[in-house]
């Protein structure tokens, strides 16, 4: 189908759109393909009768305001009123995947980049037919016309036709090529604070996450699985459950990640209620084995992660992943050193506790399935639910919802085929809601890790040379997001926050260890960067208190090269008051997160009350992420950020006893309340040449920032994670 073509047969639809290959710069979008579209079809744009547009979005809400920056990006472009402009979920199809992540997935804080860099050249496209539309009708030259609310204005200023009057015209129009967006000198709403448009139906209770979907004759199940990873079901009386009025089946299923047992894995119980469900499973007696990781105790790993790190015989990494790697000169570095540090820190595994727990509506016949679900990565979804039942991804319809708190944990898909299992069992449309301690210990978590570091430094009290060892479970091997080309023998997310990093370190050596107790593990708010920064950020603050240079001048002399993030890191030293008198007993702590495209960094002022007990008396943040969109959704995204990192960086840990996790609910996985929540001061800055996400920066560098403010204070570093495992303590 030639493009001409195309566009009359989307218009005949009853939507405008306009057309374009991917992934060339002009594409475009709107109401769903027709069958015969040609394949590298997009269609993003819908343009309504009365000239109200709809902006199709594969980028999901979660919280993050995407949704509302991409209606910011549409009306910029198009020059139209913000509020003529709704953004829709776009259909789970191969058309709306992202030609760069060659995925329909949010993560990564890509929503925003991508959305800028795919969408922003098609509304200009658009904007450019309209012009041209307009100027074929006038007889004057489309370069003459302008833009304005909606509206094609005549060069003599006297005469305006509504883009809803030039909508057929337009569509018969050929796309131009090579058409670029605004500069930001011109923008009117880009750059500017603007209402989040999914904010007043989270207010009303209007708006449906996946918990709130309701499917005609449906059921509710919920679960129960192994209690240690790995083991299987040998016995089950159902009879006890299935005494329970409202309680209409007994489901078992087999294991759907990495490492589950052959057998049953898990056991379902299927009513006409979740309490009715849960009521039944409570009732159930199930014995299990022990399974191939019974003895698992997280004190014994440690000890394992540890040593593994000091041992350092893993794989390492390349100038592929660096440059700047190059082991010979490393090793010759830290044998030559006036001075070195050698350090080994360790974290725990550490769980999403996101508010919304894992759930999915699943419905089943015997050609194809659907499924209503809050989910960060709905095409592997769809591609996982097809292989669970047999059937092509195409027969498999997935409808993304609203999700409440994501941070990585739905980028899996394990408990969507455990629905679409149950609804295929039952026959009937069923909803599947793991209770908080099924999501608590199911898996999925951060990597527990343990890094030796050394760093080698030369007469000026700077780093020659850095060697890293470390030592984790991969969570490549474990997840089901498509993210990368797989490598086997690397897990590449490992490097996050050390590679590429802004610091000039002349030389990188990074070795990495595979220890894998049989617990899976996947992506968490900021992945690698989580832990990676607290290893890299508190080894910066010991090689300057050796070089006896000021933290912040010891890292501004770092980044000698990288002026845009000195700039970062001196604009929040003057907030934060660096440098100025403090209150006896204060102490400040700065840190910085390099492991994500944007760049951010937080200051941390608290005082020490006693031996092991603190108070954090505010916390200053700054993020710059290049081109900012909505300054107050960045706000709002650090803020989340930071608090979610603080959270795990004061208490957050998930640990095994005799193979099982201890931890089941907030009681034991606490997270900030809102009387530890100190005073939180976020500088948003916007330095760059293109717009870079916000959603994980947070957490990365607030734990560092808390523990060199400690180190400021005591001279005694923090090499462990929570800090209450360091022996300290956040007094409110």
């Amino acid at each position: 189908m030639h493009r001409r073509e195309w566009l009359k047969s989307s218009f005949a639809l009853g939507a405008w759109t306009l057309g374009g290959v991917l992934p060339a710069t002009v594409m475009a979008q709107g109401a769903a393909p027709p069958a015969a579209a040609a394949p590298g079809f997009a269609v993003w744009l819908r343009f309504a009768p009365d000239g109200r547009l709809t902006v199709l979005s594969n980028v999901v809400e979660m919280g993050q305001g995407t949704h509302t920056s991409v209606a910011q990006i549409a009306a910029e472009e198009l020059d139209l009123p913000l509020n003529a402009v709704a953004v829709a979920q776009a259909p789970v199809e191969p058309a709306f995947a992202s030609p760069l992540l060659r995925n329909y997935a949010s993560f990564g804080s890509l929503g925003l980049p991508l959305s800028y860099r795919e969408l922003a050249p098609v509304c200009a496209a658009a904007r450019h037919l309209l012009m041209q539309a307009a100027a074929q009708r006038w007889s004057v030259a489309p370069e003459a016309c302008r833009t304005a609310d909606g509206q094609v204005h005549h060069p003599d200023g006297k005469q305006a036709l509504p883009y809803a009057q030039l909508l057929a015209e337009a569509s018969r129009l050929t796309p131009p090529k090579d058409v670029k967006p605004k500069p930001r000198t011109e923008w009117r709403l880009m750059g500017r604070s603007a209402a989040r448009g999914d904010i007043p139906a989270k207010v009303d209770g209007s708006a449906r996450f996946g918990i709130d979907v309701r499917r005609p004759g449906m059921l509710v199940a919920t679960l129960l699985h192994a209690p240690r990873f790995g083991a299987e079901l040998i016995g089950l009386d159902e009879r006890p459950a299935k005494a329970i009025k409202g309680v209409r089946q007994i489901v078992k299923l087999p294991g759907v990640i990495k490492g589950a047992a052959k057998g049953t894995a898990a056991i379902a119980v299927v009513a006409d209620s979740y309490w009715t469900a849960r009521k039944g499973l409570l009732a159930l007696k199930p014995r299990w084995s022990d399974g191939p990781h019974a003895g698992t105790d997280s004190e014994v790993l440690r000890t394992e992660l540890l040593a593994a790190a000091v041992r350092g015989q893993g794989v390492d990494f390349d100038k592929r992943d660096d440059p700047l790697m190059d082991p010979p000169a490393v090793a010759a570095a830290l044998a030559d050193a006036k001075q070195l540090l050698d350090i080994s820190y360790d974290v725990p595994f550490l769980a999403h506790a996101t508010m919304e727990p894992m759930n999915a509506v699943a419905e089943v016949g015997k050609n194809g399935a659907a499924l209503w679900l809050s989910t960060q990565s709905a095409q592997d979804t769809q591609a996982g639910v097809a292989r669970a039942l047999g059937l092509q991804p195409a027969q498999v319809a997935v409808h993304p919802q609203l999700i409440g708190g994501g941070f990585g944990r739905r980028l899996e898909h394990g408990f969507a085929i455990e629905a679409a299992l149950i609804a295929r069992a039952v026959g009937k449309p069923v909803q599947l809601i793991w209770s908080r301690e099924t999501d608590m210990r199911a898996g999925g978590y951060r990597p527990a890790a343990a890094a030796r570091v050394r760093l080698a430094l030369g007469d000026d009290g700077l780093p020659t040379a850095l060697r890293v060892d470390g030592a984790n479970p991969s969570l490549l091997a474990y997840s089901g997001l498509t993210n990368g080309p797989p490598n086997p023998e690397l897990d590449w997310t490992m490097g996050m926050g050390w590679t590429r990093h802004d610091y000039a370190v002349p030389a990188l050596h990074l070795n990495w260890t595979d220890v894998d107790p049989g617990v899976p593990c996947g992506y968490w708010r900021s992945v690698g960067a989580s832990q990676n920064v607290f290893f890299y950020e508190c080894s910066i603050d010991r090689a300057a208190a050796l070089a006896g240079i000021n933290p912040l001048d010891y890292r501004l002399r770092l980044l000698a090269k990288k002026p845009q993030t000195q700039k970062l890191l001196q604009a929040l030293a003057e907030r934060a008051g660096w440098g100025r008198p403090l209150p006896a007993g204060s102490f400040r702590g700065l840190a910085m997160s390099a492991g994500n495209a944007a760049r951010s960094a937080h200051v941390v002022q608290l005082a020490v009350l006693g031996e092991g007990r603190f108070r954090i008396d505010k916390i200053f943040a700054a993020i710059d992420v290049g081109v900012v969109a909505n300054p107050d959704a960045v706000q709002a995204q650090m803020m989340g950020g930071t608090l979610f990192g603080l959270s795990a960086a004061l208490a957050g840990e998930i640990t095994l006893k005799k193979g099982g996790v201890q931890q089941g609910n907030f009681d034991g996985y606490p997270l900030v309340t809102l009387a530890q929540t100190p005073p939180l001061d976020v500088l948003v800055l916007g330095n760059g040449e293109r717009p870079r996400g916000a959603g994980e920066e947070g957490p990365a560098s607030i734990a560092p920032a808390i523990a060199n403010a400690l180190f400021a204070a005591t001279g005694k570093p923090v090499t462990r994670l929570p800090l209450s495992r360091a022996g300290w303590q956040l007094v409110s």
